[in-house]
């Protein structure tokens, strides 16, 4: 007998739809024809405004270190806060959200995001349905509150550390579990490639240093600016930058790569190369490039954090010796600098980003979903 899942995610950002999709092939690797997973993007699917228009808003709520984003977190970060910002927004949402559950006929649901996880629990409850309900928190140590809203069978976080703050959140004890945080297969598997291999293929030299600047897949944060001093800078390493769906920043960059010695592509389906390629990886405190550079074993330099949400991946980078915290372009650069002339910094950083890899985290999390008691 089969099972059906639906997997909730929202293209803010690419790490929600990243983490169900490397929870969802895990599944079907574990479990083949036994199994179904459908994925749907929850806030395009529900085509109510402005639900469906927050993966188009993204990219600027989230640019630079936002007050408003910061002080809008401190104001949710509660359990109190998500059970009235939930109550407020359901009469509007209701309908068109019962309507995509009844769409898809599962066995259970799993949230990969935290928004929708109180009205899930809610409706769910409402219709005395049989269907389990679970989250997967793609989040590190500053999870939002969101992510805790009670009435839901299960919620899985990356690292222990986590329940404790689930825990001060929540009046309630919540089912959950420290599973790890979910990877995509390929990157896992492009992880086995010899790092030389992995630049000659992407046309750099293996040896000479690689720093790979990425700003997700919209190409967000100072990247233009970091690149710019980098290449003034002239180290002895090879420059590429990731601009992602970025074409505004791609063509600056194209323009300097006449003149200076700069790769630059746009939106890639082949990370798994780039991060293996890498040397260095400047990023943004996102989790799951982090979740990604961890299994890399990739020195991290942080030019940017969404404020309050990803504060904890900074401490967590910081306290445990994987990469730099260095916000803005100046700092960046001269992070960047240090580490091209400090190899044995380099070797220690991917030591101790590696002991914070989990690289089976997307099986476990399979396997626990799969043992949901379902009716």
């Amino acid at each position: 007998m089969s099972k059906h899942f639906l997997f909730l995610f929202s293209d803010t950002g690419s790490g929600h739809r990243s983490g169900a999709l490397a929870v969802s092939q895990a599944m079907t690797s574990l479990y083949g024809d036994a199994v179904t997973v459908t994925l749907v993007d929850v806030f395009a699917e529900l085509q109510k405004w402005p639900f469906d228009r927050f993966s188009t808003w993204y990219p600027a709520m989230v640019k630079g270190r936002s007050l408003p984003w910061k002080v809008g977190f401190e104001l949710a970060d509660s359990q109190a806060a998500v059970n009235s910002l939930t109550r407020l927004a359901r009469p509007y949402i209701k309908t068109p959200f019962r309507q995509l559950l009844t769409r898809y006929p599962v066995d259970a649901i799993i949230s990969f995001h935290p928004i929708p996880n109180r009205l899930l629990a809610l409706e769910v409850a409402q219709t005395r349905s049989n269907i389990r309900t679970a989250t997967v928190v793609l989040d590190f140590l500053s999870a939002p509150a969101f992510w805790f809203a009670s009435g839901l069978d299960l919620y899985i976080v990356p690292y222990a550390a986590m329940i404790e703050r689930a825990r001060r959140l929540s009046p309630i004890p919540l089912p959950m579990e420290a599973l790890g945080m979910p990877v995509r297969k390929r990157i896992l598997e492009g992880r086995r490639l010899p790092r030389d291999e992995a630049k000659a293929s992407l046309g750099f030299p293996p040896s000479r240093p690689l720093v790979l600047l990425v700003g997700g897949g919209d190409g967000v944060g100072p990247i233009e600016k970091m690149t710019q001093r980098l290449l003034k800078a002239h180290p002895r390493a090879s420059i590429a930058v990731i601009a992602g769906r970025n074409e505004r920043l791609h063509h600056h960059l194209t323009s300097l790569a006449q003149t200076y010695s700069l790769h630059v592509e746009g939106f890639t389906e082949h990370m798994d190369r780039w991060l293996r390629a890498a040397d260095i990886l400047v990023t943004k405190a996102g989790p799951n490039s982090l979740a990604e550079a961890f299994v890399m074993g990739l020195p991290t330099v942080l030019y940017a954090a969404i404020p309050g949400q990803e504060d904890g991946n900074v401490t967590l980078v910081k306290d445990h010796g994987a990469g730099i915290w260095a916000p803005g372009p100046k700092r960046s650069v001269e992070a960047i600098l240090s580490l091209l002339d400090d190899p044995q910094r380099r070797e220690y950083m991917t030591r101790q980003a590696k002991s914070l890899a989990t690289p089976d985290g997307a099986t476990k999390i399979a396997r626990r979903l799969w043992r949901l008691p379902l009716n």
